[in-house]
């Protein structure tokens, strides 16, 4: 391009008929950049402002438990399968079911006249609605030592029953999580196995054939309560 041609387009960019539509293009331009700094700016001040004031909230528990027991005499070598319906079980108004223990206790005692019998327990896994991969959860247990075997089954989500500080906008939300139904419908199967050991050294028609089993199935039920922390 010329340089007289250069001078003619710069002339036309400046008319007077050229100016207005450029100037209007350059405000549009300025006042969509400003609205969108502002935005920005407001989304920052508002995310500051609900992370500042915020209310914390201390949730603590209410605890109650249920027993049941069952006494099985198993022969050697034998397997049962126990079941424990969950709808036999009384929770009060506001409560909710929070995790299932089990202790299986021998008859015997170790001692020195004494061959500790091999039992083993195991939760199966069913529809009863529970936690059934979570780490807390204990699903099988083995001793042979006449100790009692503990086992665990995790039935409400995160229910540990320790207190704990929540921050949430209003009380509502604070609670939601603890106002789930259904947890712990269903019936719990447990699974023993019974070795018997005898002895060394008595007499066969004498020596123990049986094993007498007790398992205890222990219902921890919570009530969570939201108190605002000033």
């Amino acid at each position: 391009m010329s340089s007289d041609e250069a001078i003619t387009s710069r002339s036309l960019l400046l008319t007077r008929e050229s100016r207005v539509p450029t100037a209007v293009a350059l405000l549009v331009t300025v006042v969509m950049m400003t609205v969108t700094m502002v935005d920005f700016v407001g989304d920052l001040q508002a995310t500051d402002t609900f992370t500042s004031e915020t209310p914390e909230w201390a949730l603590t528990f209410e605890v109650q438990t249920y027993t049941t027991q069952a006494v099985e005499t198993l022969q050697d070598d034998e397997t049962r399968i126990l079941e424990f319906d969950m709808a036999e079980v009384t929770i009060p108004e506001g409560y909710a079911m929070g995790s299932i223990n089990v202790t299986i206790t021998s008859e015997e005692e170790e001692g020195f006249s004494v061959q500790c019998d091999s039992v083993s327990g195991d939760l199966i896994e069913n529809g009863l609605t529970a936690q059934w991969n979570s780490p807390v959860s204990n699903l099988s247990g083995q001793d042979s030592s006449c100790q009692p075997i503990e086992l665990a089954l995790q039935v409400y989500p995160d229910f540990d029953g320790r207190s704990a500080t929540i921050s949430a906008s209003n009380e509502y939300q604070a609670m939601q999580h603890w106002l789930e139904e259904g947890w712990g419908d269903g019936v719990l199967l447990l699974e023993l196995d019974v070795d018997v050991n005898s002895p060394l050294g008595i007499d066969p028609i004498g020596q123990d054939t049986d094993e007498e089993i007790t398992v205890d199935v222990t219902v921890v039920m919570f009530k969570a309560n939201i108190s605002l922390i000033e």
